[in-house]
């Protein structure tokens, strides 16, 4: 099951706590969702200067991609990218 990531798919950004103290225009990271239970996930977002957004798990090895979103949604969500998990 892809390390439980796909509970990302659909999950209001609102709902991530940004983190301005390690975050700067157009690439900003936030505490995640709680997918083990004794530590939240940390994303970062990188969006480009129109409306998409990519969303990666950050890991030990790196930037993980999950999924995108538009700021134009009206809520914005994470669309979850299954193929990325092979």
């Amino acid at each position: 099951m892809g390390n439980n990531l796909e509970i990302y798919d659909k999950a209001l950004v609102d709902e991530f706590k940004h983190i301005p103290e390690i975050s700067c225009y157009n690439r900003n990271y936030y505490i995640g969702l709680r997918r083990l239970s004794f530590k939240n996930d940390l994303l970062f977002a990188w969006s480009d200067d129109d409306n998409t957004t990519e969303w990666h798990l950050v890991t030990d090895k790196g930037h993980q991609p999950i999924g995108y979103s538009y700021t134009s949604d009206k809520e914005e969500y994470i669309r979850f990218y299954p193929h990325e998990m092979t």
